[in-house]
């Protein structure tokens, strides 16, 4: 085959693209440390590159919800520590009141104390994160008690999204901690339905928690509550159902109300009677505390397990993307070679003249 000077020509210029190709390709390693710089590099790489950060943006975004909700159920743990402390106190003054020792007089100063700490029930069972409530359900922006101790709220469980297709509630709800109510804490651990992929789905989803809210609101019209001097002497176990309302539990409120009259009214009988229902609150705050612990365990083991795959998919991202210098370099010098011999080769060939064929 006879090999024109214009197919030299056409070879010296394609050894050189080439060469000049590789060579900065190479220098483009070495100047950002990947391997990868756009997606043509390597495809599959970079698509599982690619995926990897979508999964790690997604556990960021896990991880800030498993933060924020700790930090509310934090919270809500200093809170009923402090009505821990307030029923204990409650106790130790209704088991003084309850002595012979301390009728007439005593019992009236204890009973000062004990409106004291009805106040500061009333005030623990209004507090706020941030600008939420905490004991409020998905009523959040309103105080869920009143001075009375009527629970204005409902019994909605605020759910953050943990990790994929699975959510925790992050609050408690104040009917459970200070009025006895729906103790068990049925459901809070876990949802059991899929997050909605649809607008159909995430319609129905709506609808089924506003008919729960409606269904919490007529049971409670439908409760015969007791107040003041109707409910003094009425004891309230976690064990037993109310006969009056048919809750179970120990109503925190009406306690303290009936402690506070049994004392005014130098009742010694009530005053004792009080004392195992004292019990039972605390018993149910504990519940409640106990709660929370698990749920800070849940997040803890949760978070611990994000942090750690979102540094074995950088771990993963690194082996994929990142370039290995020695290996760069050495090939770097090979291209830079590669060209200069193109170079000086295509030299002798190019840069014949016409006098060069008539010699």
């Amino acid at each position: 085959m006879r090999i024109s000077d214009k197919m030299n020509q056409n070879q010296f210029l394609s050894n050189v693209q080439k060469n000049r190709t590789e060579l900065s390709s190479l220098q483009n390693q070495a100047a950002t440390m990947k391997r990868i710089n756009k997606p043509s590099d390597d495809p599959i790489g970079a698509a599982k590159a690619l995926e990897n950060r979508t999964e790690n943006k997604n556990l960021e975004q896990f991880d800030r919800n498993i933060l924020f909700a700790k930090s509310f159920l934090e919270n809500s743990e200093a809170t009923l520590s402090q009505l821990t402390e307030a029923v204990v106190r409650a106790k130790e003054l209704a088991m003084q009141g309850a002595s012979d020792t301390n009728g007439g007089i005593p019992r009236q100063m204890i009973s000062e104390e004990i409106s004291q700490i009805y106040n500061s029930v009333v005030e623990m069972s209004n507090r706020r994160f941030g600008e939420r409530y905490i004991f409020g359900g998905y009523q959040t922006t309103a105080p869920p008690f009143t001075k009375s101790g009527e629970y204005r709220g409902d019994n909605g469980q605020i759910q953050i999204q943990n990790h994929k297709g699975q959510f925790l509630p992050m609050n408690l709800n104040g009917s459970q901690i200070f009025l006895g109510e729906n103790l068990g804490y049925e459901g809070s651990v876990k949802r059991q339905w899929d997050v909605p992929k649809t607008i159909e789905e995430l319609r129905d989803y709506k609808i089924t928690e506003v008919q729960k809210v409606i269904d919490e609101d007529v049971t409670r019209e439908d409760l015969l509550e007791l107040r003041g001097p109707a409910s003094v002497g009425r004891v309230q176990r976690l064990t037993e159902t109310d006969p009056v309302n048919g809750k179970a539990g120990a109503n925190i409120f009406s306690l303290m109300t009936t402690l506070e009259a049994a004392l005014r009214t130098n009742d010694k009988i009530s005053i004792q009677n009080v004392l195992e229902p004292l019990d039972q609150a605390l018993n149910q705050i504990n519940l409640a505390r106990a709660e929370v612990g698990g749920r800070l365990n849940q997040m803890n083991a949760t978070s611990d397990g994000i942090q750690k795959t979102i540094v074995d998919n950088k771990s993963q991202n690194s082996l994929i993307e990142d370039a290995d210098l020695f290996k760069v370099m050495t090939d770097l010098n090979r291209s830079d070679t590669a060209l200069k011999a193109t170079l000086e080769t295509s030299n002798k060939i190019m840069n014949q003249s016409l006098l060069d064929f008539l010699r």
